[in-house]
């Protein structure tokens, strides 16, 4: 619902921009010519400024989307630096999943750090637990394929975060006769603390150890990235 708001928002402005710059056009040739027979060209001035509105616009819109690009180099950078398509946080766990996943495989480690928040970031041990859940990983023997967990969207886990947006997802996986499961909890938004937003936890689980997942979501532990 709220996307196609938006995208009617910018198709409004769009048609708006257009038909400014068309009038505005028009305005100037008009304008031009008045002066000409000794007018005082009113109209082209009023044309210049029409011209102006859009092509600024276009001109913040370009410059927006250029730090974007320079930003923005993962899911949760989406939700810290306000990108021009912000997406939810239902869409961001599945991406997030998917980017983890795939960094953890390619071992891509500057990656996995970014996603977490500033505060898991700040942890002391953060590195350290990072490269213990590869260790872990490689231990699996499994390739744990995001397009698979990725079929459907999830369990939802219902969390209470007042005015801040978050969303915890358990996704699981049949692979090589085993059922895997990833819980992902992210913040999308926090008005009192921006160095919520990001990934918050991640954890891995075969079938014999989801019952403690679950332990661990329901206490709210502060364990953010662990394979059990």
């Amino acid at each position: 619902m709220a996307l196609g708001l938006f995208t009617m928002l910018i198709i409004l402005l769009f048609l708006a921009g257009n038909a400014l710059l068309v009038v505005g056009i028009i305005f100037i040739i008009s304008g031009a010519k008045n002066k000409k027979r000794g007018g005082k060209g009113t109209k082209s001035i009023i044309g210049i400024v029409m011209v102006s509105v859009p092509i600024v616009l276009i001109a913040c819109i370009g410059g927006k989307s250029l730090w974007n690009k320079a930003m923005i180099k993962c899911v949760s950078d989406e939700w810290r630096y306000k990108s021009i398509f912000t997406i939810s946080s239902v869409e961001g766990s599945r991406n997030i999943l998917k980017e983890l996943l795939e960094a953890a495989a390619d071992e891509d480690k500057d990656l996995f750090y970014r996603e977490f928040s500033a505060n898991a970031r700040d942890d002391r041990n953060f590195e350290d637990t990072v490269e213990d859940f590869f260790d872990d990983m490689n231990d699996l023997d499994a390739e744990l394929d995001p397009d698979v967990f990725l079929k459907g969207y999830g369990e939802n886990v219902r969390l209470e975060g007042g005015k801040t947006t978050l969303d915890g997802r358990i996704y699981s996986a049949e692979i090589d006769g085993k059922t895997y499961y990833c819980y992902v909890r992210v913040c999308s938004s926090s008005p009192r603390n921006k160095d919520d937003i990001g990934l918050q936890q991640f954890i891995i689980c075969t079938e014999d150890k989801v019952d403690e997942l679950y332990e661990i979501i329901e206490e709210d532990d502060d364990i953010y990235l662990k394979v059990l």
